[in-house]
């Protein structure tokens, strides 16, 4: 990452927090995440919405995931209930004959994808719907999900 380049071209921190903020995605029962192997990326945004450190505990992460992104969907959790299904998200998307448009790494690419992706897993796998598996980003326990005590 060029940091010298961010600093004078990227976008604030503090802008993008505040703009996140009033979009109405965040805090709100309405709105879906879907995301794969996004644990950092939560962890990321959640510091720039509280402008605090993270939690010290696991459950007090998972908290305030709850709050913050009350619906998350995370591909690479959901694709360990799935016969046969591994890799990546490209792995994944060919194997559920998912067509990706544009250039990988490309911010709407991927989400496109990645959202694609997801619709025809919970198509096929979930008979549409995956709701027990939401709340756990893959790789920071399962404990943690919406069926913990």
């Amino acid at each position: 990452m060029d940091f010298v380049k961010n600093n004078e071209k990227g976008v604030d921190a503090g802008k993008f927090t505040e703009l996140l903020m009033t979009s109405g995605v965040v805090l709100s029962d309405n709105v879906v995440w879907v995301t794969f192997h996004s644990g950092y990326d939560f962890g990321y945004l959640l510091k720039l919405l509280t402008g605090q450190s993270l939690p010290n505990t696991q459950a007090g992460f998972f908290k305030m995931i709850k709050m913050y992104f009350p619906t998350v969907y995370d591909i690479k959790h959901l694709m360990r209930f799935c016969n046969s299904l591994h890799g990546g998200l490209n792995k994944l998307a060919e194997l559920l004959d998912v067509e990706r448009i544009g250039i990988s790494h490309q911010a709407g690419s991927d989400s496109l994808l990645t959202c694609s992706t997801f619709m025809k897993l919970k198509e096929t796998y979930f008979d549409g719907s995956p709701d027990k598996y939401a709340g756990v980003l893959y790789g920071l326990g399962v404990e943690n999900g919406p069926n913990s005590p």
